[in-house]
């Protein structure tokens, strides 16, 4: 097939529209260099938001009920003692495989 000719009017569009789609965002303004005693001072004040930034997470959280939690934590028992008798048979078969070849 034949390639469509487009009329010059419209690759400048086509050429504009692809300019911004290739734009990089702004650069973010250099951090400027702080000194040991000022990062010192700053310090606290980073870390009581972080804690404070942490309470306000810890409000927005769903806690499960005692019913739902006592539910999920025997599922997770369970599935760890189911785990653990596999991986325990898984040994025992190999463990005897490796005594049944050195035993030759």
């Amino acid at each position: 097939m034949a390639k469509r000719k487009v009329s010059r009017k419209y690759k400048p569009k086509k050429m504009m529209e692809q300019a911004v789609k290739d734009r990089k965002p702004p650069a973010a303004p250099p951090k400027k260099k702080l000194t040991w005693k000022q990062y010192m001072g700053e310090l606290p004040k980073k870390i009581v938001k972080f804690l404070k930034g942490v309470v306000r997470e810890l409000k927005k959280v769903t806690w499960p009920t005692k019913k739902a939690l006592l539910s999920y934590t025997l599922v997770v028992v369970v599935t760890i003692i189911i785990f653990a008798a596999i991986l325990g048979l898984f040994d025992f078969i190999f463990l005897q495989v490796v005594d049944l070849f050195l035993g030759i």
